[in-house]
């Protein structure tokens, strides 16, 4: 059974040393948390496509913690410049031409590799004790909703890892945006998240593609990031979206055995002690701002599938705007 380890300087000794000797472990991101190896050693790589049960063809991100030593494991252009100065340390993970010391199964075999450098302050320290990057994808099974806490990673793959270095909530909740910045004439978003478009769009005067219809896709040969397949990020419960209107009609009836509604803000109408007492009723946030939404967005899809409902009809978003845009593709993916 994994270690829980608060992170003290001795926690992150033993995590680079176990890191060091081709071992996986987890650790905080201010996005989910993710499960770590050393990116350059296959032995270790494989140990993480194992644990997950993730589809070789699905490529991994690289961490580190400067542009300096991106630069080592990826051809940077100036378009790519402009946006790690921009958006680096953060939630924006860039996809670029891979370098040959990146091996073929961090990348599915593509010539290209995804690379990030972190925000959270845990995570960041230990990079700078590491003198090799580190692919960290989730920590759960593959396909199943994204962890944001230890317990989360224990509860999912604890008997399977040694590891879990705690750093407390994620503060964000959801995974990082990733941009396809080969070409600088023609930037294209492949996974909206918590750098939206318009932040992008104002930060470099550039338009950046996003057509989700398009990009998010089934065929193997299409995935040149994670995130890309139809259905992620999923509860075990069958997750249906509609709109606010049918939803709240169905919560002020008598609901069905076994149905969960989960709603994107605390309904107005609970107002009554009766109607507070309700157990089948959740929300997101108490006062509807996106960024509430999207930190309790898997804790609370992880509750309600631990509870054994029979299917959870759960609130669509109506605007993609700002954050909503990652929102509906991370609510669109677990209901697909």
């Amino acid at each position: 059974m994994a270690k829980i380890l608060k992170a003290t300087p001795q926690a992150i000794k033993d995590c680079k040393f176990a890191l060091e000797h081709s071992q996986v472990i987890a650790v905080p991101t201010e996005t989910v948390y993710g499960l770590a190896a050393n990116a350059l050693d296959v032995t270790a790589i494989e140990k993480i496509f194992a644990v997950k049960q993730r589809p070789f063809f699905d490529p991994l991100i690289l961490h580190t913690n400067s542009i300096d030593k991106a630069q080592t494991f990826c051809d940077f252009n100036p378009l790519a410049d402009r946006l790690a100065k921009c958006f680096w340390p953060g939630a924006l993970t860039l996809i670029l031409k891979k370098k040959a010391i990146v091996p073929n199964i961090v990348t599915a075999n593509l010539d290209s590799v995804a690379v990030r450098c972190p925000k959270h302050p845990i995570f960041k320290k230990l990079l700078e004790e590491l003198p090799f990057p580190l692919a960290a994808p989730s920590a759960n099974p593959f396909g199943y909703i994204s962890p944001t806490s230890a317990e989360h990673v224990e509860a999912s793959l604890g008997n399977h890892i040694e590891i879990i270095l705690d750093g407390s909530d994620s503060t964000i909740g959801i995974e990082s945006t990733i941009v396809d910045a080969r070409n600088p004439q023609n930037p294209k978003i492949l996974r909206p998240g918590p750098i939206t478009q318009e932040m992008l769009r104002d930060a470099l005067k550039l338009e950046f593609d996003y057509n989700p219809t398009r990009e998010n896709t089934d065929e193997m040969s299409e995935l040149r990031s994670p995130g890309m397949l139809k259905s992620h990020y999923s509860p075990k419960t069958p997750l249906e979206l509609m709109p606010l209107e049918n939803l709240e009609c169905v919560a002020r009836g008598e609901i069905e055995c076994g149905v969960a509604l989960l709603f994107l803000k605390k309904p107005a109408f609970l107002k009554t002690l009766h109607e507070s007492k309700r157990k089948d009723i959740f929300w997101l946030s108490e006062d509807g701002l996106d960024l509430h939404i999207a930190q309790n967005l898997y804790r609370q899809m992880r509750i309600i599938d631990a509870k054994a409902y029979k299917r959870i009809l759960a609130e669509k978003l109506t605007t993609d705007d700002g954050l909503n845009s990652a929102l509906i593709d991370r609510l669109t993916k677990a209901a697909h």
